[in-house]
């Protein structure tokens, strides 16, 4: 049974694949019976060759000087110890240096490479990010577009419903025999509006409605009034729609007392207790106007 030494030294170069004739024999009968450090040796000696063809070409031997290499391990022969080739293991550690150095180089640019791709790809991940929000932001937009012609249709329908409610109201009251028509004057500058007070005299509800009228300046409203018993009472204050017009039904005059005339002012947003002197409508109650 050969020592440690001369196990490493066959095993090594057999992993090498550098053995011949007896020696080749010698190695595979020792494996094939089981040896359990030759078995070690082999797997670790394989794990050191198998970097071996990263290295330079020039670092491999030619199958002469290998076989010198193998017959001066394996020789029995001594030679002067001045003319004896380096130990096998001294090329090897060599060879292992210059190994770690090529794998060195090789990882160096591996890792160069690597975070070169990287940047490019998050280089493109970045402008595709900034396209999907550019994208968003213009949806967005888009979005915001269609909610307000939304919001502006929904208010023309309300408009439209608005003056189809009060169309109803004076389609009912002009039906009525016992209405009658008062017609207020125009008290302002605005010649195209009109306005008037439609009156029930049976049921003495009363209607006012006005066409035309332009929307009051910001911060103020309009506010009708019915003049009973010698003093101006407040029925309500009111804006126009989109077309200018506007329609109020008073349930009962008879609540307010004796009814002279009809008034309608300008007045700060909120009303007034008292109406001003910017009239834009008055009339008599018994129809003529003042």
């Amino acid at each position: 049974m050969k020592d440690r030494t001369e196990l490493e030294e066959l095993i090594s170069v057999y992993a090498l694949g550098a053995l011949e004739g007896e020696e080749l024999k010698e190695a595979e009968e020792i494996l094939a019976s089981g040896s359990t450090e030759a078995q070690e040796l082999l797997r670790e000696y394989q794990d050191v060759t198998s970097f071996l063809p990263y290295t330079s070409k020039g670092l491999m031997p030619d199958s002469a000087l290998r076989k010198k290499i193998v017959d001066e391990i394996l020789g029995s022969g001594e030679s002067p110890i001045v003319e004896a080739p380096p130990p096998f293991w001294k090329r090897f550690q060599q060879l292992g240096l210059t190994l770690g150095g090529a794998v060195a180089v090789g990882l160096i640019l591996f890792l160069f490479i690597s975070n070169q791709s990287l940047n490019q790809r998050l280089g493109e991940g970045s402008l595709k990010i900034s396209d999907l929000n550019e994208k968003i932001t213009d949806q967005e937009e888009i979005i915001s577009s269609l909610k307000s012609v939304i919001a502006e249709k929904e208010s023309e329908m309300g408009d439209l419903k608005q003056a189809y409610a009060s169309l109803d109201e004076l389609s009912e009251f002009l039906e009525d025999p016992d209405v009658v028509v008062i017609q207020l004057s125009n008290m302002h500058s605005d010649p195209d509006a009109g306005g008037g007070v439609l009156w029930d005299t049976e049921s003495n509800e009363a209607l006012f409605y006005c066409l035309d009228l332009k929307h009051p300046p910001e911060g103020k409203t309009y506010q009708w009034w019915v003049k009973a018993d010698g003093v101006h009472k407040s029925v309500a204050v009111f804006k126009v729609d989109s077309k200018g017009s506007s329609v109020i039904r008073l349930k009962s005059l008879s609540d307010l007392g004796n009814v002279e005339h009809y008034l309608v002012t300008l007045e700060q947003a909120g009303g007034a207790d008292q109406p001003s002197d910017q009239m834009y409508f008055a009339g008599d109650h018994r129809g003529s106007s003042l």
